[in-house]
């Protein structure tokens, strides 16, 4: 589902793109804090839950508004939570989700938010791998790949679980409050 948005509906779709930025800002904190290097032991690896966040807003929303929502945490994570090069490399991965997300749209339609999961947490992931890759040539990157591919089989599915139980529940939220 798609919403259009008109007149005032265009204030209330700001205020839906900032109130997503702030969750998916918040998630990405909470995996700053948590640390997953202890539990899996693949050096940068993190569930992605703030990839929900897109993932929501490119199926309730619009692909621009997934976009914003994603560009703009990744730039704000990266400055408050990490370097230039983690900048890189979450960036990078962020816009293989994206166009990931764009190609599921047609490819995988019918699929359901865990298979779209999984192949957007494997473009991630990806993005992060070519980004190592600029910077470090290809020997080392290249890999640890397959490792980042399982990773994302299991982070990928655990966002489409919960995206398959939110989406539901959220299109009639979103829907009411556009008309409320």
């Amino acid at each position: 589902m798609s919403i259009s948005w008109s007149g005032k509906g265009r204030t209330r779709r700001l205020t839906l793109d900032a109130a997503l930025v702030t969750v998916a800002l918040m998630l990405s904190y909470l995996e700053v804090l948590i640390p997953f290097d202890a539990l899996i032991p693949l050096p940068g690896f993190k569930p992605g839950l703030a990839n929900l966040v897109t993932v929501l807003a490119f199926v309730l929303l619009t692909p621009a508004d997934a976009l914003a929502v994603s560009l703009i945490r990744v730039g704000l994570t990266g400055l408050l939570f990490g370097s230039w090069t983690s900048l890189f490399f979450s960036m990078s991965g962020a816009i293989l989700t994206f166009c990931a997300l764009l190609l599921s749209r047609v490819l995988l339609c019918g699929c359901s938010y865990l298979g779209v999961s999984v192949f957007c947490a494997a473009a991630h992931n990806t993005g992060q791998i070519l980004a190592a890759t600029v910077l470090f040539g290809p020997a080392v990157p290249l890999s640890y790949l397959p490792y980042l591919l399982c990773a994302s089989a299991v982070s990928g599915s655990l966002t489409g679980i919960l995206l398959n139980l939110s989406v539901p529940r959220l299109e009639r939220r979103i829907e009411t409050w556009k008309h409320g």
